[in-house]
C-alpha cells in the first residue's frame, strides 16, 4: 500500500457503531417490556444498555475519533480524547488477535515502544502479557488490520531515523 501525502487522517467506520447503537436500542426496549411486566432483571438490562446509547450517539460525531498520522507520528483521538506517539518512540507494528476461550473475538493493530521509551513500564508490560503488544489503535478505520498495521510500518521506517529538522 502506497502511503498518502502526510498528514492525513482517517476515520472509523460508523457501521459498526450504528449496529451497536440499534442493539442498544433493543436491549432497553426488551428490558423495559419485561420491568412493565414485573421483571426486574428487565429493568437492570434497560439501564444498563441504556448506559451505551449516549456512547455510541457520542462516537458517530465526525469528531470523535480519528488517527492523525504526521512526519513526527500519529495523534490517536477516541470519544473526544487525543494522545500522541512520535514515530521514534515506537519500535514496530503488527496485528494482535484477541481471544475469548480460544475463539478470535477482535483483531487489532498493535505496536511495541522503542527501548528507550520508559513511560508506564507497568502498563505496557500488562498490555503486552495480554494483547502481544504494549500498545494498540482502537480502531481499524475503515482498513483490514493487516493494511493498517502495513501502512503505519512503512511510515515508521521512512520517518523515524529522519531527523525533525530535515522533515520536508
Amino acid at each position: 500500500m502506497i502511503p498518502p501525502p502526510l498528514p492525513f487522517t482517517l476515520y472509523p467506520k460508523k457501521s459498526k457503531t450504528v449496529l451497536l447503537f440499534i442493539v442498544c436500542l433493543a436491549f432497553v426496549a426488551g428490558g423495559l417490556w419485561l420491568g412493565r411486566k414485573g421483571d426486574k432483571v428487565g429493568w437492570l438490562c434497560a439501564g444498563f444498555f441504556g448506559l451505551g446509547i449516549p456512547v455510541f450517539l457520542l462516537q458517530l460525531h465526525p469528531k470523535c475519533s480519528s488517527l492523525t498520522v504526521t512526519e513526527e507520528g500519529m495523534e490517536i483521538r477516541s470519544l473526544f480524547r487525543s494522545s500522541k506517539v512520535r514515530w521514534s518512540d515506537i519500535s514496530d507494528f503488527g496485528v494482535s488477535t484477541l481471544r475469548q476461550q480460544g475463539l478470535p473475538v477482535n483483531r487489532m493493530v498493535g505496536f511495541n515502544y522503542s527501548a528507550a521509551y520508559q513511560r508506564a513500564s507497568k502498563a505496557r508490560s500488562v498490555a503486552k502479557a495480554l494483547a502481544g503488544f504494549e500498545g494498540a489503535l482502537p480502531n481499524t478505520y475503515g482498513l483490514r488490520p493487516e493494511e493498517l498495521a502495513q501502512l503505519l510500518a512503512e511510515l515508521h521506517r521512512q520517518w523515524s531515523l529522519k531527523p525533525a529538522g530535515s522533515r520536508q
